[in-house]
């Protein structure tokens, strides 16, 4: 018996060196990844994480006030622009001869008003004379009055001083009638001056909308306009985007606890995978995406589905050089947001 047990023994594989460390191998996996598992759940306490979000800048339209043959276009699509800078200039001929119409309207009503002018003056002497006449006549009378009280005068000739200044009463009357119509033109007159300054002046303003400027510094997009083309008032010629950039991170209604203005941004662009870029919180939208769509969801019709709804928060990305991974309106961007959330819960 002692033999056979000693045989069995001897047949036994010894445990190889790799297997006996197997156990401690995965032990350490399982530290590991504890360790690990508990520092994401550590993370994602202070962070909030979305994929639904993009890089969005200003973009100017330019639009002409005044329709009009385009003489020349100074710019191409994707060139940087100044404020100020020239883009497209219309022909300016009509819009010259109508500053011209405009003018001679305006030496016309000048005119006018000054014949208004002489003519009221004219009226007032017409007055001083009148009145005049009418003293005189007045003092005619009233010394036949009393010649003829006195019996020196006829009842005949004492009625010719009354006719005289019946007449020179009239006259008196008629001259300040005509006066008072005169008097009533200067303030028309002055109104018809105003309204063809104000013509001549709205003329000038539409010529000066025959240069078309930037109102901005950016770059230039969407160029729709070419030479000899008729445009119209209004219509689209091109875009400028401008140079400060932000992102628009579509978060989850659960997601906004925590979320406010300030705190810190790390956020990667699909089009650079390698880079990560850096911003922070400046506003979150007073309502959800949806309730701004053409057709914001009715919950009162009866189809009612609770979907969780998203929240636009914008972020403003760190001023920098972006000339080696420039950040372009509409690029896909991953955003991760610092909310700080475990740090305040530890404080209270």
């Amino acid at each position: 018996m002692a033999e056979t047990s000693t045989e069995e023994q001897s047949k036994t594989p010894k445990k190889g060196p790799v297997r006996m460390a197997l156990p401690f191998i995965f032990g350490a996996i399982l530290i590991a990844a504890g360790f690990y598992g508990w520092h994401i759940i550590q993370y994602n306490k202070v962070h909030e994480n979305t994929d639904d979000a993009q890089i969005d800048v200003d973009i100017t339209p330019i639009i002409p006030r005044v329709a009009g043959f385009v003489a020349t276009v100074r710019v191409n699509d994707n060139d940087h622009v100044d404020s100020n800078e020239l883009l497209v200039m219309l022909d300016t001929n009509d819009l010259s001869l109508k500053v011209k119409s405009a003018e001679a309207a305006l030496m016309s009503a000048q005119a006018s008003a000054k014949s208004v002018e002489a003519s009221v003056t004219v009226a007032r002497s017409n007055v001083a004379t009148a009145e005049v006449n009418r003293q005189k006549a007045a003092d005619d009378l009233a010394r036949a009055n009393n010649l003829l009280a006195g019996g020196a005068m006829t009842k005949e000739k004492f009625d010719d001083y009354k006719s005289a200044d019946d007449v020179a009463a009239a006259e008196l009357k008629s001259a300040s009638d005509a006066a008072s119509a005169s008097e009533s033109q200067v303030p028309v007159a002055a109104s018809q001056i105003a309204q063809k300054q104000v013509d001549l002046d709205n003329a000038k303003l539409q010529l000066t909308y025959a240069t078309i400027i930037s109102p901005v510094a950016g770059t230039v997009a969407k160029r729709n306009v070419e030479i000899g083309e008729y445009i119209q008032q209004g219509q689209p010629l091109m875009a400028i985007t401008q140079g400060d950039i932000w992102i628009t991170a579509n978060f989850k209604e659960t997601q906004l606890h925590d979320m406010q203005p300030g705190q810190r941004v790390e956020f990667v662009v699909d089009g650079y995978p390698d880079s990560t870029f850096h911003g922070t919180v400046q506003s979150v939208s007073p309502a959800t995406g949806a309730k701004f769509s053409l057709l914001p969801p009715d919950n009162s019709t009866g189809n009612f589905v609770k979907v969780t709804q998203r929240v636009p928060v914008k972020i403003l990305a760190d001023r920098g050089d972006y000339s080696k991974s420039p950040l372009r309106p509409g690029m896909s961007v991953d955003v991760t947001v610092s909310t700080g959330k475990q740090e305040v819960r530890d404080k209270k």
